[in-house]
């Protein structure tokens, strides 16, 4: 009889573990189906490629860095059924720096698509707190602040630039009936630019500003006849000659110096879109003639005559640029007459060329 009831006693004591068991199987189950159906959004590749994105395309603001705040902001955002990022907007800022909430909207603007939301096994528009931690060392500060103003001051000045000028007169007209011999050669009257420093003040962010900078400018005008220039304290002119002239070039030295507002599509010049429009100053430090050919003996001749010929020293040019990528193009017009007032007739050089941009600073 004992040995029966203790047989019983286990029977009971069996039964009772086997359906716990069953029992609590079947509410895990449950509840690990219940979790499958309801998912939280998430980041393509996980918490860990979430982190790696924020830390990649973070850039600290200016300001921020300089006052040395750092902190936490929290960005709410909704993220649809197929997963795209919509109603960004600042849950709370901690960093006492509102340029951090610029930089913070940023960031998630510029996220992927994310991997929708689940709610019983359907995907649903979630809401969703991300905190972004603005934090950095003193070692990082230089190395961010020469990131940022690369980014933010990109002109399109600097490099060299070719051409040909055609001389008008004040009515912009290129027939000068009283005085023939300011007509030139425009397939022979080329110019050099190199444009070898640039700055832009930015106006708003990298897309538009002020242009400025230095270049050197080889300017020369290739007559069109046989006419030897001349001048005196009082006027420039130039005289018929015999001589069988085959180069007779007025050439000029300047130092150059834009002033140009300018607009572009992107922070680096490659694949970038710009147009701009201005002033550009000329300082004109040496000028002389240049003549070869040959003499009523049949002798040929070279000769340079180093001379002001009462060109102005400072001029003016109006210009106008555009282009795309390393590539543009440029025309310009001298807005002051190219020799000095009451020296003879208004001429105004007209030019036209070619830019290729070159960033001698890029890193």
């Amino acid at each position: 009889m004992i040995k029966s009831t203790n047989y019983k006693i286990f029977n009971n004591r069996a039964c009772f573990t086997l359906v716990f068991f069953m029992l609590f199987s079947y509410l895990h189950s449950q509840n690990s189906q219940e979790d499958s159906l309801n998912v939280d959004a998430s980041f393509p590749g996980g918490e860990t490629a979430l982190t790696k994105f924020i830390k990649d395309n973070l850039i600290i603001p200016e300001t921020c860095l300089n006052d040395r705040k750092t902190g936490i902001v929290y960005v709410r955002f909704t993220i649809d059924t197929t997963g795209t990022i919509s109603d960004i907007c600042i849950d709370s800022n901690q960093t006492k720096c509102k340029n951090y909430e610029l930089e913070a909207r940023r960031i998630v603007q510029l996220m992927p698509k994310w991997n929708p939301g689940k709610i019983e096994g359907k995907p649903r528009k979630i809401s969703y707190l991300l905190p972004i931690d603005f934090m950095f060392s003193e070692a990082d500060i230089p190395e961010q602040k020469s990131e940022q103003n690369s980014k933010l001051n990109e002109p399109n000045w600097a490099g060299v630039e070719f051409g040909t000028t055609q001389l008008m007169n004040s009515s912009f007209n290129s027939i000068f009936n009283e005085n023939p011999y300011w007509a030139n050669n425009v397939d022979k009257s080329w110019f050099f630019n190199y444009n070898f420093f640039e700055y832009k003040v930015p106006i708003f962010k990298q897309y538009l500003g002020i242009t400025t900078g230095l270049g050197y400018s080889w300017r020369g005008i290739s007559f069109a006849d046989n006419y030897q220039l001349t001048s005196n304290a009082d006027t420039v002119y130039a005289n018929a000659t015999t001589l069988e002239l085959r180069r007779n070039k007025l050439t000029g030295h300047y130092l150059t110096l834009p002033i140009l507002v300018e607009f572009c599509t992107k922070k680096d010049t490659d694949k970038n879109f710009y147009i701009s429009s201005g002033f550009i100053g000329s300082w004109r430090f040496s000028s002389y003639s240049f003549q070869k050919g040959k003499d009523g003996n049949g002798n040929n001749f070279a000769h340079f005559i180093y001379s002001n010929y009462n060109l102005n020293r400072f001029n003016l040019d109006f210009v106008a640029r555009v282009g795309y990528s390393y590539f543009g193009l440029f025309t310009s017009y001298q807005l002051n007459t190219l020799f000095k007032k009451n020296q003879t007739v208004a001429v105004h050089p007209f030019r036209i060329g070619l830019t290729i941009n070159i960033d001698y600073f890029q890193e």
